[in-house]
């Protein structure tokens, strides 16, 4: 018989790793475990159309809210892979950010997507489980807005949204949570 955990899952416990990029320190202050829902067709019937089941999943953006350091290094990482997937200002942006990347001992040569994980920690901050996000890619950076009309000094937060191919749960011990 499978004991059942009678702990509730706090949710201000989580830690966002994209491998590869430890040195840019994100300070993620909200993070997601998006959505997934499954479309289907329609039966038409004389009396009440009913839903079939589908057979594609549609997963949600994963949207990572965070303090901008100082320095902008977090931010820039995130506007820098951006540029460097769409070449928009000269087709080698993307050799630039593939170099860069190799200069900070990146070893993978997909920098277009990787694997991302969102660690779920315990109240002792010690990992539960971990969501990867598989070939995971930024599509949106929120504007950074200076202004001097506040009282009180509130640090700038940036929001990025990422799009992946699907996710996966998995327990402390890197246990398959689902398939």
């Amino acid at each position: 018989m499978t004991q059942c955990n009678s702990n509730f899952l706090a949710p201000n416990g989580f830690q966002l790793d994209i491998p590869g990029f430890s040195s840019v320190g994100f300070q993620v202050i909200s993070a997601n475990i998006p959505g997934i829902s499954m479309g289907g067709p329609q039966q038409a019937t004389p009396l009440n159309d009913f839903q079939l089941s589908g057979d594609k999943l549609e997963y949600e953006s994963l949207t990572v809210r965070f303090l901008v350091d100082e320095d902008c290094t977090n931010y820039s990482f995130i506007h820098n892979w951006m540029v460097g997937i769409t070449y928009p200002q000269q087709e080698g942006s993307w050799h630039k950010f593939a170099q860069a990347m190799r200069d900070r001992n990146f070893q993978d040569d997909s920098l277009d997507s990787i694997d991302m994980y969102l660690r779920i920690l315990s109240s002792n901050f010690n990992t539960i489980f971990k969501c990867k996000f598989v070939e995971a890619h930024p599509v949106a950076l929120s504007t950074l807005e200076f202004f001097t009309d506040q009282l009180d000094i509130q640090y700038l937060v940036a929001e990025a949204t990422f799009k992946y191919v699907y996710f996966t749960l998995s327990d402390k011990n890197d246990k398959d949570l689902t398939l």
